[in-house]
């Protein structure tokens, strides 16, 4: 959820659970938070972001979460009564003030300085937090009162295209593909075969879409991944900045190719890839429209989807501080938006061509089903704070969904390097962008 500048918000009795980002606020005022449980949320709870001030969180449940219970920067708020434990971080204040007096912290010491398992650690750069007097116990009235019943979204959803593909040539038999593609793959082009239900190296293209896309050299034996880049004129001189790079895009291509992958990267040589007209602010809803005029062109049926990710590359994207982040177009994880201005910003020593491939094989081993809750290495942005335990842990996972390694190492992890390291090549799932079917952490 995201909230940006707005006044006179109020959210109460919600169940905010197993998101990325639970809620995000900027630049508002007057808004006021109560008896809400953020739950099992991956990076952060609660951000609150710049130029943010009259905000009371009261009364919440704000736990478990594998991260951050909440993340603030130049803003002013105060918390009251609320439940903040089993996170990694309880809280983190930069440039703010925040008066989190009578909450209770997972023990009754308080809240901690240093990483401790029973109770939630609190950290401050250049900002205030009081904190004390804290709850010594927990505070049973905090919270919704009502539960999600998690067993209604354990099945998997299949939302197949209602239009067939219309693919060139005779089709003897009428089984959705034409003659010269049964007989270049070996089908008997007399014999009735379940096209649609047939994907032999299971990337999640199913026979009728292997048949589309073998104009662009796909193979039914041989698992592809499709990407389509769009992306928006820069402001720099060179209004093409933001297009991918045909030098990095190989780079990319050969990574995968090492574990018999074939990569397409889209930027106007297969059907898609334009320049968008330049936008110098975006919100989220900017971003989906984008997703529907320059993706699938206001075309419910249009066969790109569900075999093609989409990418959108601007300067800034509608996340302040975030330089990419993947994000559910119409019904799936098919889609991730890269800042790539934000990201020359923050990388003054890489191309933008390469961090645009960096921030790339990232983003898409999310759509990929690698995320937060599959191992503590991926994403783990607390790594980065002073005397966290954290680094120690994940220094192991040489992989580019390791924060520590994302813009050193185009590549994943292939789980060799003893403890804490993970096999992200073993574990990566084709067909998640197409059914994705995200796992409820259990008790």
């Amino acid at each position: 959820m995201l909230i940006t500048f707005c006044e006179d918000i109020c959210i109460n009795n919600s169940n905010i659970v197993h998101n990325g980002h639970g809620l995000n606020i900027y630049e508002s005022s007057n808004i006021r938070i109560l008896h809400s449980d953020f739950i099992w949320n991956a990076h952060l709870a609660i951000r609150i972001g710049k130029k943010t001030s009259k905000l009371l969180i009261e009364n919440c449940n704000i736990t478990d979460g594998f991260r951050f219970g909440i993340s603030t920067e130049k803003c002013r708020f105060k918390l009251r009564k609320n439940n903040i434990h089993s996170n990694l971080f309880g809280i983190s204040i930069k440039k703010s003030l925040c008066d989190a007096r009578r909450n209770w912290w997972g023990s009754s010491l308080g809240p901690a300085l240093l990483n401790r398992k029973i109770k939630d650690r609190v950290y401050f750069k250049l900002g205030i937090i009081l904190f004390f007097p804290w709850l010594l116990r927990k505070n049973k009235d905090a919270g919704s009162n009502w539960e999600i019943d998690y067993d209604k979204y354990e099945n998997e959803i299949d939302l197949y295209r209602f239009k067939q593909i219309e693919l060139p040539g005779n089709d003897t038999d009428n089984d959705l593909v034409p003659d010269w593609w049964e007989e270049k793959w070996g089908y008997n082009p007399l014999v009735w075969d379940d096209h649609k239900n047939i994907d032999t190296d299971f990337d999640g293209l199913n026979n009728i879409e292997e048949c589309y896309t073998d104009q662009w050299n796909s193979n039914p034996e041989i698992r592809d991944i499709f990407i389509e880049y769009d992306w928006v004129e820069s402001s720099s001189s060179n209004i093409s900045a933001n297009k991918p790079t045909i030098e990095n895009s190989n780079e990319l291509i050969e990574v995968f190719s090492e574990h018999d992958i074939n990569l397409h990267l889209d930027y106007g040589n297969l059907g898609g890839g334009e320049i968008i007209p330049y936008i110098s602010k975006f919100s989220m809803s900017d971003l989906r429209d984008m997703y529907w005029d320059y993706f699938l062109h206001n075309n419910l049926n249009n066969p790109r989807k569900g075999i093609f990710h989409w990418c959108l590359i601007s300067d800034y994207g509608p996340y302040p501080g975030m330089p990419g982040f993947a994000v559910i177009g119409w019904d799936h994880l098919d889609s991730f938006e890269i800042s790539a201005k934000r990201l020359d910003e923050e990388h003054i020593t890489k191309s933008r061509g390469y961090v645009i491939a960096s921030i790339t094989i990232h983003e898409l081993g999310h759509n990929l089903g690698l995320f937060v809750d599959d191992h503590i290495g991926i994403d783990n942005n607390v790594a980065a704070f002073p005397f966290a335990l954290e680094v120690l842990r994940i220094i192991r996972y040489k992989s580019c969904m390791n924060y520590l390694y994302t813009y050193q190492i185009l590549d994943y992890s292939d789980g060799a390097r003893g403890r804490n390291d993970f096999d992200d090549w073993g574990n990566i799932d084709l067909t998640f962008f197409k059914n994705t079917h995200f796992e409820w952490p259990k008790d």
